[in-house]
């Protein structure tokens, strides 16, 4: 069993895990009770429980995606290929695709076709090994179908085991025949709507979409209604957005690509944690995250999927913790901590991403017989079972 020993870690505490060999683990009602040599675990067994045998497997801590698009309907196949043939990303929002798109598509759906086409996408993170994950609106752009969305991920949560975090991402992007002003305004009245819906708000942060200016007022709202904040900056540009999430508190600013040092060193002071999206980086052939900086200055940082229809159709968190070793320079503990309790930090998640007494019991069982392999090998699952809160949710049978 290999786990991070307190929630977060950041700096040298990153490279470190605490490694039990030839352990026990004892679960009651979703809770570690227990973890040690099998004799004096089996002292705090009560009653007759299961008996899970992880000989020569790897068991690590449930893993938390804290940065998905998940619900959405349509795919942007045709756009992608025109990508591949040189097309950027932007050009492609101009000519009619982009998030835009995907809104149109999303907008014609029902609830109950978007949770249907949810659920397969959440089906295949759970065999992939995430028991967390953290989904945002943003697809909908309007009051109806905002609101649509973050009921379609209060359905999914109720329906599978993953425990799923909403996040309210109203500024995703401006919609077709409103100023940035005029939506702005929207999304700051909507919000005391969205408090009881959503636990997070977020806001694209970026030239062409949301100023800086627009983002605090959000944010300045959406803390009056008591969201806590995420933050969607320095994708594209390195425009303040790091400064306003620190000083206004936020959990997490995520993309980073084009973050500068003095922004690093800021995110370093603060306890609000950076999340970077390896998969975007390859899906689009842009520059990576400069995570080995981040770490090195302090900075509490977490790993995520990023899942979503234009910039990385990838639910598998164990390809992220590859790519976060061999293009940002991560050692194998330091990936795993990104993906488990550092990603869990950002969500408030207080008892999930490690292995603990006390600590909600998501693990994961690998068929592999060092932890290190797990980044090693790329693109592979190795997953044999999964369990949340004690429960056997998936099994490679």
């Amino acid at each position: 069993m290999v786990t991070a020993r307190h929630q977060p870690v950041r700096g040298p505490e990153m490279s470190r895990v605490r490694v039990y060999e030839k352990a026990s683990l004892y679960v009651r009602d979703g809770i570690i009770r227990a973890i040690g040599s099998p004799a004096a675990v089996e002292k705090e067994i009560s009653g007759e429980p299961q008996v899970i045998d992880a000989e020569n497997q790897v068991v690590l801590p449930g893993l938390v995606d804290s940065h998905t698009h998940l619900v959405f309907a349509g795919a942007r196949e045709e756009e992608f290929y025109l990508r591949n043939a040189g097309l950027s990303y932007q050009e492609a929002a101009r000519r009619g695709g982009g998030i835009l798109s995907t809104v149109a598509a999303t907008r014609q759906a029902s609830r109950a076709e978007l949770v249907e086409i949810g659920s397969r996408y959440l089906a295949l993170a759970l065999r992939h090994g995430t028991t967390s994950m953290e989904i945002k609106s943003g697809y909908g752009l309007d009051e109806e179908h905002e609101i649509k969305l973050l009921q379609v991920i209060h359905d999914l949560d109720q329906m599978q085991p993953i425990q799923l975090v909403p996040t309210y991402l109203g500024a995703h992007a401006i919609p077709p025949g409103k100023t940035a002003a005029q939506y702005t305004d929207e999304v700051i009245a909507l919000l005391p709507r969205i408090a009881g819906l959503a636990r997070f708000c977020d806001a694209f942060c970026e030239q062409g979409y949301f100023t800086l200016e627009q983002t605090e007022q959000i944010f300045r709202q959406a803390l009056r209604c008591g969201l806590k904040l995420r933050l969607h900056a320095d994708q594209l540009s390195a425009n303040g957005g790091v400064a306003l999430a620190v000083s206004m508190g936020a959990a997490s600013v995520d993309h980073l690509e084009q973050i500068s040092d003095k922004e690093i060193a800021l995110l370093g002071s603060s306890n609000t944690c950076a999340t970077v999206l390896p998969g975007v980086s390859l899906f689009l052939r842009y520059a990576y995250p400069p995570g080995r900086s981040l770490i090195d200055h302090g900075v509490i940082v977490a790993l995520a999927s990023n899942f979503n229809p234009g910039s990385c159709m990838c639910l598998n968190l164990q390809l992220m913790m590859s790519l976060a070793c061999t293009q940002m320079a991560f050692s194998p503990e330091e990936a795993i901590n990104a993906a488990t309790v550092n990603a869990a930090y950002s969500l408030g998640l207080e008892r999930t991403g490690l292995i603990a007494v006390g600590a909600m019991a998501d693990l994961v069982l690998m068929d592999l017989k060092d932890f290190r392999m797990a980044p090693y090998f790329f693109g592979i699952n190795h997953v044999h079972m999964v369990i949340k809160r004690g429960r056997i949710v998936w099994a490679n049978v």
